[in-house]
């Protein structure tokens, strides 16, 4: 199914470092998983995944983010929920 900006949707979204899971009632009850830095050095990244209800919600999980200072490396869609 094609994504749709008013329609939901489950999105990944990568940050750079580390997210707390108290955040998760911030974040539309997104799960959290922290993905540890490897044997190579590479930093620990955070990935957020879920269902939202449209493209609003994803922009405001983005700009709580973004006020927090947390580099976004990424978003994608993954299907329609």
């Amino acid at each position: 199914m094609r994504p749709s900006y008013d329609g939901p949707g489950i999105y990944a979204i990568h940050i750079a470092g580390r997210l707390d899971t108290s955040w998760i009632d911030r974040l539309g009850g997104l799960t959290i998983v922290t993905i540890e830095e490897d044997e190579e050095g590479k930093q620990p990244e955070t990935v957020l995944k879920g269902c939202l209800p449209d493209q609003a919600s994803l922009l405001g999980v983005l700009n709580t983010l973004y006020n927090q200072r947390y580099p976004l490396l990424f978003v994608r869609y993954l299907n329609s929920c």
